[in-house]
């Protein structure tokens, strides 16, 4: 099988080219092949041109794409999954990889009639100076995890996996704690790109709407429910339709189903709380989960929610 890697740093005297270099060697030993744009290397241009912007801001087809443009679609369609590896600049990739989706994200290919293939699978691998904690605690992570997975790659690939090689500022001891772990998560991510594992499945960064539920229920088809996912650990945040703001925290088992517990404020100002259990079931492509609530009233329903 193949992958398709786009690789951005400004220098090759850094430690995301050797992350590079380990996850290239995993995906060679593991018999793969691997197709590569390195994006400052190549010179690839990063601004949208004004014939650009037009043409995908008026939803047209035409004028023809640039042939730095069309390279890129090609790649990604003669891959079987795409890897981004790069250096967190700010809380966002370099601009010249967020230039990368600007133009090649085209109107025609990644959206409208799309000619872009569904990929098996989508992998993120990106250097950081901040720590985890850090990252979690002013909720870094998860803003890069939305932008990139929940926007970017929405609707496009069918497993993402976002991962994050932390503490590798220069002048951090963390740096050279960190260098060979850090090099040997990334040789096994390339070794196992596409191997089937009971742990590839995830909750993280993928989103939610209520497709049935019960009348006494509250969510809806315009309530979204944003998932987050760590070890066994499951929490979202969902809000739209009749609901201001709600949060649900709680745990996925063995057979990926969820026990939690919820509260919310509704738009007439009422706090609502309450306890769901579910069980995950794929339909027409889609994953779904099947409810069963009950308020801390009493009242109890059910409901299915549906991935967007």
């Amino acid at each position: 099988m193949k992958v398709f890697v786009v690789y951005c740093h400004p220098s090759e005297d850094s430690f995301t080219r050797h992350v590079r270099d380990s996850f290239l060697k995993g995906i060679t030993d593991a018999g793969h092949e691997y197709e590569l744009s390195d994006l400052y290397r190549m010179g690839f241009r990063t601004d949208m041109s004004e014939d650009e912007y037009l043409r995908d801001s008026n939803y047209n087809a035409s004028p023809k794409l640039a042939d730095d443009v069309l390279a890129e679609q090609a790649k990604i369609n003669a891959a079987d999954a795409i890897a981004f590896i790069y250096p967190v600049f700010w809380t966002e990739a370099p601009a010249k990889l967020v230039g990368w989706f600007d133009r090649v994200w085209s109107y025609g290919f990644a959206y409208g009639n799309k000619t872009m293939k569904m990929l098996d699978k989508a992998l993120f691998m990106c250097t950081t100076g901040h720590d985890f904690i850090t990252l979690e605690q002013f909720g870094f992570l998860e803003s890069m995890k939305n932008v990139m997975i929940g926007d970017r790659l929405a609707k496009r690939v069918r497993k993402s996996d976002f991962v994050v090689f932390d503490g590798m500022s220069k002048e951090k001891k963390s740096r050279q704690d960190n260098w060979e772990k850090h090099l040997e998560t990334a040789y096994r991510k390339g070794r196992a790109l596409f191997e089937e594992t009971k742990d590839d499945f995830s909750l993280d960064g993928r989103n939610f709407v209520a497709v049935q539920n019960s009348e006494s229920g509250e969510v809806s088809e315009q309530t979204v429910f944003a998932y987050h996912q760590k070890d066994n650990a499951v929490w979202a945040e969902y809000s739209g339709g009749s609901i201001v703001k709600g949060f649900l925290v709680g745990t996925m088992d063995d057979n990926r189903c969820l026990s939690f517990s919820y509260q919310h404020l509704n738009i007439n100002g009422e706090l609502k709380s309450g306890s769901c259990h579910s069980k995950p079931r794929e339909e027409n492509g889609k994953l779904r989960f099947y409810e069963e609530w009950r308020w801390a009233s009493g009242e109890a329903g059910t409901s299915i929610i549906e991935e967007l």
